[in-house]
């Protein structure tokens, strides 16, 4: 038992109790931090495998690779090419068969290049890559 100045005795926690406090504490600032960032999403996200080029806007240098996720403001694009190197903040032109659009690469990260469309797709555009390429969960 422990002796508290004030002549009080206290018992320490157990060890649970402390740990379920702090997963408590944790579990809350989780979720205060989703809830900050939920407004960076406006559209939302599709899985997709669809074979597509981006091109660099100020070279016009060409990547072929896949389209990994959709939503009408924005793709995730892998290039074919096992190395990407950092590329934020270039203006991009995006092809799917017939369908393009410009942007603006936002994150350039090992699964791919995330890119804010300038030119959003529209719901048939939408619709035709989604069904022609959409993966199924």
């Amino acid at each position: 038992m422990m002796h508290n100045p004030q002549g009080q005795d206290m018992q320490p926690k157990p060890v649970n109790e402390i740990v379920a406090k702090q997963s408590e504490t944790l579990r809350r600032r989780i979720d205060k931090d989703q809830e900050k960032n939920a407004h960076k999403r406006k559209f939302q996200r599709h899985p997709t495998f669809a074979v597509s080029t981006l091109m660099l806007l100020d070279n016009s240098h060409i990547f072929d690779g896949v389209i990994t996720e959709v939503s009408s403001g924005g793709v995730k694009f892998r290039p074919a090419s096992s190395f990407l190197q950092e590329r934020n903040g270039e203006r991009v032109a995006v092809k799917i068969d017939e369908i393009q659009s410009t942007g603006v690469i936002r994150a350039s990260r090992a699964d791919g290049y995330g890119i804010q469309l300038l030119e959003k797709f529209s719901n048939e555009e939408m619709d035709h890559i989604l069904q022609n390429y959409g993966v199924k969960d």
